[in-house]
């Protein structure tokens, strides 16, 4: 059984991992006017970040993703697209920036991040004797299945991570590719689970980053499956932080027996450095079984 102290520690996980949702966003807002400006090429220096609630004539609140506001003073405006609105979508957004730029008195740009499973997203549309455009943000050229395989095999190399790496691992949701948004989630926080911090990046920066993506990206469903992993992550980590204190292995063993009924083979060796078939001879092995 989990100790006193042990839950508290648990307890202390969720609470920081709601804690870790809120500013999550803001730390993609200030990842995007750090990283993703000179990355994605959008002219001009970001001075602050600006409002994202506007309250149109009918009392109605309409939130916005991100809103920056330019060294010129002009506004440019991020949203992104999982699934393919079309038309629709770009209404949306041609009235985002319509009562922004009518209440703030600004010029608004938007510039749509789309899901890498987005495939040739409408961009513009004719209404009347207007046109509307927007400026999407596609990463189509770039595969996520190819960039996980390859940062998953420089962690079993012991291979340091660039930054430059990290920023395109906190992207991989945007980019082309076979496997799903869960899956891509899923490898890109375990393979932050197997680095350390760098004095090239800052590793809570990038999780709070593909957390916040996750949340824009993923469905209802995956996005909690997503939180189990994250917290399993966490409690292994507090777990097996006590073994190596301890130093024996029957610590070891009792982890992987309290996690047993919670945690699938491999997500336990996941969490807990040991390979599946460690795991499963400690499961198996009812003779060590930790009362």
């Amino acid at each position: 059984m989990v100790d006193k102290k042990e839950k508290q520690e648990i307890t202390d996980v969720e609470i920081r991992n709601s804690q870790h949702e809120d500013a999550a966003m803001k730390t993609l807002a200030l990842f995007f006017a750090e990283e993703l400006f000179p990355l994605f090429h959008i002219p001009g220096k970001v001075k602050r970040i600006a409002p994202t609630e506007i309250i149109h004539l009918e009392l109605k609140k309409l939130y916005q993703d991100f809103n920056f506001e330019m060294e010129d003073d002009s506004w440019i405006h991020f949203e992104f697209q999982s699934t393919n609105e079309g038309v629709k979508g770009l209404k949306r957004f041609r009235t985002y920036e319509a009562f922004a730029s009518y209440q703030h008195g600004v010029a608004v740009t938007t510039y749509v991040l789309f899901s890498g499973k987005i495939k040739n997203p409408i961009t513009e549309y004719t209404e009347g004797i207007n046109i509307y455009r927007i400026c999407p943000i596609i990463l189509q050229n770039t595969n996520a299945d190819e960039l996980l395989n390859n940062l998953e095999s420089k962690m079993k190399n012991n291979v340091v991570l660039s930054k430059d790496e990290m920023v395109s691992l906190a992207m991989c949701s945007l980019m082309n590719g076979e496997c799903s948004q869960k899956e891509r989630f899923h490898r890109s926080f375990a393979i932050l689970q197997t680095i350390q911090e760098s004095s090239t990046f800052d590793k809570s920066k990038i999780e709070a980053v593909i957390y916040a993506m996750a949340e824009k990206f993923l469905s209802e469903i995956d996005l909690e499956e997503i939180k189990e992993d994250l917290k399993m992550w966490k409690i292994g980590k507090i777990l097996m932080n006590e073994g190596k204190e301890e130093g024996e292995r029957q610590t070891t063993q009792k982890i992987v027996w309290n996690m047993k009924d919670d945690f699938s083979v491999e997500q336990i060796a996941m969490a807990t450095n040991l390979t599946m078939s460690e795991v499963s001879e400690i499961l198996n092995d009812t003779s060590k079984s930790v009362q």
